[in-house]
């Protein structure tokens, strides 16, 4: 699938208050797999599991709300975009720990916040479904 223009969208909704949006590309091994006493590395690569590190912009109660109701739940579709493959990718996963913190209570506003989005399967398993 092309690139859609949209950077992300969890369960089917854009996410407009993102200020910083990371890939971190991880490698998971399986268990023969290490360096042997000439120091070559040796082993069965699993996958690729990209990592989606955001860091979200301050937010209304009614926005925070939606958030928390995306991130709380046990799997999230992500549509993201893979520079990668040059493409949106979608996939699902589920979000880290992340920290809620009321900035105004007057106004109800939350201050911006930092979550990991981490993939249930390997990265070309999400290709493979666009």
């Amino acid at each position: 699938m092309s690139f859609s223009g949209e950077l992300l969208k969890l369960n089917g909704k854009t996410i407009n208050k993102i200020i910083d949006y990371d890939i971190q590309r991880n490698k998971l091994w399986s268990s023969d797999s290490g360096r042997n006493m000439a120091g070559s590395m040796k082993g069965t690569l699993i996958g690729n599991f990209p990592k989606l590190l955001l860091n979200i912009g301050a937010t209304t109660e009614a926005e925070m709300r939606e958030l928390e109701l995306i991130l709380d739940s046990a799997a999230i579709e992500v549509e993201y975009y893979n520079n990668k493959y040059g493409c949106t990718c979608t996939a699902d996963f589920y979000a880290g720990e992340y920290k809620e913190s009321l900035k105004k209570k007057s106004s109800m506003r939350y201050k911006p916040f930092t979550v990991n989005l981490i993939p249930n399967e390997g990265e070309d398993r999400h290709v493979r479904n666009n």
